[in-house]
């Protein structure tokens, strides 16, 4: 046999020989691999890219019921029901794209049970650069979804009992502590009728007592109006905007542009309240932090829904406030996640942005066909058309 085809045969054989080893090895990694996923607790699951199982560990027989033999080249999507917070179709096309998706999925466990997982996929290539497998890591986290839909219903039912409690304390100022007020500024002003039978001393008493009383009967209406202005209930969101906006004008030197749409009418209650709270709030913001001199309120229908912007010419925010400001569950600015809390409750949603100079607050808010907005008119015959104040 030539020399070289002996020298040949060994370098092959110690080819074969290395790839063995290295096979050996590769082996043994992807077993301690597997090791370490298959105790973890969470669903550790690992796909095709035809999302057929292909690793399945103890963290997915514990959340979903179906042993690893039962759950070995089904298919995922069909094995537990999934159900997408987007679609199918685009958590697809991020994960092709991206390389990872992230959301929430609904699935049924083996008994038929609903719950919602924390899911993270992510894609593997192999070394040509084609998709190869799909590794899905699921977290059960049913419980807190529960947990956070208890909460939620808490804030609502408080909301309702704070607004509740404001228009009755405004009743009570209004009727009672406003009344007793009126009495005692007729009688002050009687007396003041007689004020030359008295020495100047206890006429100049008499005087400031009245316009004490006068003053303390204005706040006493102020409060009870901010606190629940009537006319929101008797005659609707439009003519109590006016109302309100007309006295943040007086009180400060801040002009305000109303804009709503004149033939917006009346809507259900509840969503009244919530775009009056959230002007309320958006105006009291301008004044304490904007510092801008002009503020624009808009309030129109759109389509099946009714948008609400606030737009001031401020300073603006800091982006890492407005980041914060524009997180669920953000800790900055408790008036910011009242007036969110207010408006997710209704299925809306809200958002601040800001641009170099100025700050928006805007607000969708559908009208539902179970409570959705009635046309009705005006007490006072008066258009609801924009104006400036």
């Amino acid at each position: 046999m030539p020399r070289g085809s002996s020298r040949a045969g060994g370098e092959s054989a110690e080819v074969q020989r290395a790839n063995a080893r290295s096979n050996a090895e590769l082996l043994e990694t992807i077993r301690r691999q597997e090791e370490l996923l298959e105790h973890g607790h969470d669903c550790i699951m690992i796909q095709d890219v035809n999302s057929g199982i292909v690793f399945w560990n103890r963290g997915c027989e514990e959340t979903y019921g179906w042993r690893k033999h039962e759950a070995q080249g089904q298919t995922s999507q069909r094995l537990l029901f999934t159900q997408f917070s987007a679609t199918e179709e685009e958590a697809r096309r991020s994960l092709m794209e991206k390389g990872l998706w992230e959301g929430e999925l609904v699935h049924t466990t083996k008994d038929g049970k609903q719950i919602t997982v924390e899911s993270r996929q992510i894609l593997q290539r192999d070394a040509s650069g084609m998709p190869a497998r799909i590794f899905e890591i699921n977290r059960d986290i049913t419980s807190w979804k529960h947990a956070e839909q208890s909460l939620r219903q808490l804030s609502a039912r408080l909301l309702q009992l704070q607004d509740e409690e404001r228009r009755r304390i405004a009743r009570e100022l209004h009727d009672s502590t406003g009344q007793l007020l009126a009495v005692l500024v007729m009688n002050l002003a009687a007396l003041n009728a007689r004020a030359s039978k008295f020495d100047a001393a206890t006429a100049e008493l008499v005087r400031k007592a009245m316009a004490s009383a006068r003053q303390a009967s204005d706040e006493i209406r102020t409060l009870s109006y901010l606190l629940h202005p009537p006319t929101l209930d008797l005659t609707g969101l439009s003519s109590a905007l006016q109302w309100f906006v007309e006295g943040v004008s007086q009180r400060s030197s801040i002009q305000v542009d109303l804009q709503i749409e004149p033939d917006l009418g009346r809507l259900p209650q509840n969503l009244e309240t919530t775009i009056f709270r959230v002007v309320q709030e958006s105006l009291t913001n301008v004044l304490r932090h904007s510092g801008s001199p002009t503020v624009t309120v808009l309030v129109r229908k759109e389509d099946k829904s009714v948008r609400l912007e606030v737009a001031d010419q401020g300073k603006g925010i800091e982006p890492a406030v407005l980041a914060a400001l524009n997180t669920s569950g953000g800790a900055i600015g408790v008036g910011i996640r009242g007036m969110q809390e207010r408006v997710r409750q209704l299925g809306g949603t809200l958002a601040v942005h800001t641009r170099g100079k100025g700050t928006t607050v805007t607000a969708i808010l559908p009208i539902s066909e179970e409570t959705g907005g009635q046309d009705s008119p005006r007490a006072d015959g008066a258009t609801a058309a924009g104006r400036k104040t």
